[in-house]
């Protein structure tokens, strides 16, 4: 080796950022005033997500479109359509980050929000809870396998658990609108 060569011992990991499309399947366990696990396929790009549910029991409960900042929901077991505020009561973390964030974790990567300290403590000055998240070394490095989002005054503690994820493939079947028919459910205020 000539003075001056370095080896280079560093693991060189495939950007994320050219990858297309991420599919996966996990589960969302919840503790609190509702109970309850469900398992949950999604496949993303960059700007859309969408994610089906499943109940323990093999049961379509839940389909969401998540854009960068519209969540559209329908809850199939009744075929009814969720609006923004019932959105929020039947999944309360979205009272913690946006859709697009939670697109972000799905990908396996980390909200930029909570990189930065300083945007990290005005965020959780705002939102009375805690979202803790762990990742896991991976063939692209380490990614995002588990979020925990702690909601202090709902008494709620709710879990996202990925189990497996897959980059530039997708599951074609979940690629759709929620049908114009579907009755829309609106919250009382």
């Amino acid at each position: 080796m000539e003075p001056g060569e370095s080896i280079d011992q560093g693991i060189v990991f495939p950007k994320l950022g050219d990858k297309n499309f991420c599919r996966g399947k996990g589960y969302i366990l919840s503790e609190g005033d509702i109970q309850g696990r469900l398992n949950f396929t999604f496949t993303a790009s960059r700007d859309t997500a969408y994610i089906q549910f499943k109940d323990l029991i093999g049961r379509k409960t839940l389909f969401l479109i998540l854009g960068d900042e519209t969540i559209d929901a329908w809850d199939m077991l009744h075929n009814r359509r969720y609006d923004q505020a019932s959105i929020l009561i039947s999944l309360p973390f979205f009272e913690m980050i946006r859709p697009n964030d939670m697109r972000t974790f799905l990908w396996g990567e980390i909200p930029s929000m909570f990189s930065d300290p300083e945007r990290i403590k005005n965020q959780s000055e705002q939102i009375l809870g805690g979202i803790q998240f762990r990742s896991n070394q991976t063939e692209y490095g380490p990614l995002v396998e588990h979020v925990t989002f702690n909601m202090k005054d709902e008494n709620q503690k709710i879990e996202l658990i990925m189990m497996d994820r897959e980059y530039d493939v997708q599951y074609p079947h979940l690629i759709r609108k929620i049908p114009n028919s579907i009755p829309t459910i609106k919250v009382n205020s």
